[in-house]
């Protein structure tokens, strides 16, 4: 653990779906570790977002309400970013069935244009 502590401290973080079940946990252990994280999240009702997730560290993080398939906000996010944990994902079977272009860009596009901005 004490590793840990230390690869974490003072490091920028990028949580993309930072405000799901899985993405604020993760942020509020990274920010007990010292790090520097930036939530963005989209909100969107299916995906499982919830501002509330990350209450104990609202004053300790910051968040961007934001779809991350927007290549002209991504390159500001993956700035200077020493971590980048990408959480993004659509998750509800029904909504991927009825409309199954939504949920290919959600869980396909998003994460190339996430890769493409690192790239760059």
């Amino acid at each position: 653990m004490n590793q840990s502590k230390s690869l974490y401290k003072n490091t920028n973080i990028l949580i993309t779906g930072g405000l799901g079940f899985i993405g604020s946990n993760l942020a509020i252990k990274l920010v007990e570790l010292g790090a520097n994280v930036l939530i963005v999240d989209s909100l969107h009702p299916a995906c499982g977002g919830n501002i509330f997730n990350i209450q104990i560290i609202k004053d300790k993080t910051t968040v961007k309400i934001s779809e991350i398939q927007n290549p002209n906000l991504l390159p500001e996010f993956v700035k200077n970013k020493d971590y980048i944990f990408n959480l993004v994902g659509q998750v509800s079977h029904i909504d991927s069935l009825k409309n199954p272009l939504v949920d290919l860009e959600i869980n396909c596009q998003s994460h190339l244009t996430l890769l493409e901005a690192c790239k760059k």
